[in-house]
């Protein structure tokens, strides 16, 4: 299969609902995820897809995936400047590319593994962090999805009462 023809699984930050927390980028193992002052990121070429970055996400808005073709996977100049992320490419705009909506992206989820040649789990500092004692959990309200010119650049709420 050629790169022109090759469909990847490009994971894609929506800007319109991150907070802008740099939980991601902490947490990546790969290096894949960086930021400006308006977006944070993910590089396509060094994303491996372990998916450890999903979870910790308060807000969801690292759980975006794009069916690209390979030749026209998303730049980081170019999602540094969306506002909201692009729509899915059509079955006939991917034709139009060369590749198939129904075509399996090459690039499958790489399982974490530990670094540790005795096996044990990879360090996680987010399991030392004590439950929030108000019982609060992140959840997105009116604010933080407005538009992105509307919005507070700053955490929520809840985000000072817990930390």
């Amino acid at each position: 299969m050629s790169s022109e023809s090759t469909l990847i699984k490009q994971h894609v930050i929506d800007p319109e609902i991150c907070i802008r927390c740099n939980t991601c980028e902490a947490i990546c193992p790969v290096g894949a995820i960086t930021h400006d002052s308006r977006n944070y990121v993910v590089k396509a070429d060094v994303c491996n897809l372990c998916m450890a970055c999903i979870s910790p996400c308060p807000t969801g808005s690292i759980d975006n995936w794009r069916s690209m073709p390979l030749v026209r996977a998303y730049s980081i100049d170019e999602q540094l400047t969306w506002d909201e992320l692009p729509a899915e490419l059509s079955a006939e705009q991917l034709a139009e590319q060369g590749v198939s909506a129904s075509d399996s992206p090459v690039a499958e989820a790489v399982p974490m593994t530990s670094a540790d040649p005795a096996g044990e789990a990879a360090f996680n500092s987010a399991a030392l962090a004590p439950p929030c004692p108000h019982g609060l959990l992140p959840t997105l309200s009116p604010t933080s999805m407005a538009p992105k010119a509307q919005r507070n650049p700053s955490p929520p709420q809840w985000w000072a009462m817990c930390a």
